[in-house]
């Protein structure tokens, strides 16, 4: 991959990024508006659409949790209106404070485990790595994804005890990709060499750190409007 094809996609990534970190902030200023109001159902459902947007996107990228957040913002969308406004269906509907609270109480827990378990698994997967090694790229993974557009993930070279290792990242990009031959330094564990530690991204480690914060403290904002009602 050369240096051309990074370029090609690196303002197209960085327009989407800023679009998203703009989206997610306005989705949280409104959460926060609908809260004070203790327009508590509004709220819900406007994390729902963040949780919703956000699951789509991951799911284009072909990740897992992507279902994690789709299905989860589906909740928080559909549960609050039914809950709000199921007496137009039916007259004997009878609404309450459980359905909100359990939904809000979940946006806390989601938005807690964003905050703990990244640095978490970083911490377990760094001890268990502790020999540096040298390492080529001496070959590129690719995926097409959705939108017909290309990703690549590094396949590394690397030599321990004379044996030879090969190890793919399998974190597919569209920028930042290396070229073949280019040369990267990272741990591996002795016991085990194919076990490999490569520093996660500090954008993408920030990124889930503030929607983690903005989650827990939009969570705990609701469900304090909620028990307060």
């Amino acid at each position: 991959m050369n240096e051309e094809t990074n370029e090609k996609f690196k303002v197209h990534d960085l327009i989407i990024s800023w679009a998203c970190i703009i989206w997610a902030v306005a989705s949280i200023a409104l959460m926060s508006y609908f809260s004070g109001l203790n327009q508590v159902t509004f709220a819900i459902m406007t994390c729902g659409q963040l949780f919703l947007v956000f699951g789509i996107i991951l799911i284009c990228r072909k990740q897992l949790s992507g279902a994690v957040f789709t299905v989860t913002g589906l909740g928080c969308i559909i549960l609050p209106a039914i809950n709000e406004w199921g007496y137009l269906i039916s007259k004997d509907y009878e609404t309450n404070t459980l359905l909100p609270i359990l939904l809000s109480t979940g946006i806390t827990l989601v938005g807690l485990a964003m905050l703990i378990v990244p640095g978490v698994l970083e911490n377990m997967s760094e001890r268990r790595c502790k020999v540096n090694v040298k390492a080529e790229c001496v070959d590129l993974k690719s995926t097409t994804l959705e939108n017909n557009v290309t990703a690549y993930a590094p396949v590394y070279q690397y030599t321990y005890n004379d044996n030879v290792y090969t190890k793919c990242t399998e974190k597919y990009k569209r920028s930042g990709i290396p070229n073949i031959g280019d040369k990267i330094e990272f741990k591996i564990n002795e016991k085990k060499p194919e076990d490999v530690y490569i520093e996660a991204s500090k954008s993408s480690l920030m990124l889930i750190y503030i929607l983690g914060a903005s989650f827990f403290m939009t969570g705990l904002g609701m469900l304090i409007t909620i028990l307060s009602l």
